[in-house]
């Protein structure tokens, strides 16, 4: 019976080491790739410059300021869906309403930059689903900074946080928009109307909270106002003493 159980113990260990040297060459095999492109893009374009000369090219849009985390193995790989049901649970057990928000908004900069690579790399369809994926939990992640904000949370980084993302979204998904056929665009133009109107749902947040500010720090100052007159005139009536005619002492001496 022991030795059974040792037998069972060691076999699920076993399967554990396989499935984590198999996530390991994955992810080492998705940064080689990456590398290699970015290496021979580079070779290609000192090749052109000394070949043909420097062009000037005209320059770029500014890129948002905001970092897009690195989204680890992609959707394509056998293991992805062991990292979905990792997101959910770590989901499931996050109670904070705010860190929620963070998460849901870690979930959709991965997905949405998993998508990029998926379509850089030629895997229009499932780039596009991803994208969509990645939309829907920025959606999320917006409606959950509500949740938190009636819950009385403190929600102003979380909701700066929010605006650069879905810019950073909408960056994201005008560049791929160019890369894809045009049967494609479609679906990523409705990914963009996701991300536009979570954009325009913050910054109306964030308006209508600096106008409330706004009207305390007013209301404030007139109450502040009101009780300084007040208690100038408290003072000045304190200051006034009656005065009573002399006759009257003299009669009571009397």
């Amino acid at each position: 019976m022991v030795i059974k159980k040792l037998k069972n113990l060691f076999l699920v260990l076993l399967s554990l080491i396989f499935a984590f040297g198999v996530l390991s060459i994955s992810v080492w095999k998705t940064r080689a790739q990456t590398s290699s492109k970015s290496f021979k893009l580079e070779k290609i374009a000192l090749v052109s410059d000394e070949g043909m000369g420097f062009v000037p090219s005209p320059s770029p849009a500014p890129k948002i300021d905001y970092y897009l985390p690195y989204p680890g193995i992609l959707p394509d790989n056998i293991l992805y869906p062991l990292k979905m049901v990792r997101d959910r649970i770590l989901l499931f057990l996050t109670f904070d309403p705010v860190k929620k928000a963070e998460k849901l908004l870690l979930f959709a900069d991965k997905r949405v930059n998993a998508a990029r690579s998926l379509i850089e790399g030629g895997k229009i369809e499932l780039g596009i689903s991803t994208l969509t994926k990645a939309e829907k939990y920025l959606e999320r992640a917006i409606n959950q900074a509500e949740e938190a904000r009636k819950a009385g949370k403190n929600t102003f980084l979380l909701d700066e946080k929010l605006v650069k993302a879905t810019l950073k979204h909408q960056e994201v998904l005008g560049e791929v928009l160019e890369k894809v056929p045009e049967e494609a665009k479609a679906s990523i133009q409705d990914a963009l109307s996701y991300s536009r109107k979570g954009y325009e749902t913050v910054v109306r947040v964030i308006e209508q909270k600096a106008i409330r500010e706004q009207e305390r720090e007013e209301e404030q100052q007139q109450n502040q106002g009101e009780e300084k007159q007040i208690r100038e005139e408290e003072q000045e009536r304190e200051g006034q003493t009656p005065t009573i005619p002399s006759s009257n002492f003299q009669r009571r001496g009397r």
